[in-house]
């Protein structure tokens, strides 16, 4: 039996549903895909610790997929551009850390 290869640059995609409200303060329920990498557990206790999630995220997100972000030309972002955009926006930011850290938490739960 081969053994087991444990691969420490791991990532995972995970979808991130979102709420934000409109101009009329009205509920827009939404989700995209994000793909995260684990964090070593010293350096995800060092930034827990540290209570900054922004950080976090910064640490983590890989790639965002299924939303869109205008510019302010009008046009659809892309690459380094939308994922700061999406990182920068408080919505997107509180989802994408609730989606990780459930998805860590569940991912690694042993099935039995």
């Amino acid at each position: 039996m081969a053994n087991f290869v444990l691969n420490t640059q791991r990532t995972f995609k995970q979808p991130v549903p979102i709420v934000v409200h409109d101009e009329d303060g009205n509920e827009v329920k939404g989700g995209f895909s994000a793909v995260f990498k684990i964090l070593p557990n010293d350096e995800l206790k060092a930034v827990m610790a540290e209570n900054d999630d922004t950080r976090l995220i910064d640490l983590v997100l890989v790639e965002v997929s299924g939303i869109e972000v205008p510019g302010k030309d009008g046009q659809m972002l892309t690459g380094d551009e939308l994922l700061n955009a999406v990182k920068n926006d408080p919505a997107a930011n509180v989802a994408m850390i609730a989606a990780y850290q459930g998805a860590i938490a569940k991912k690694n739960q042993l099935k039995t």
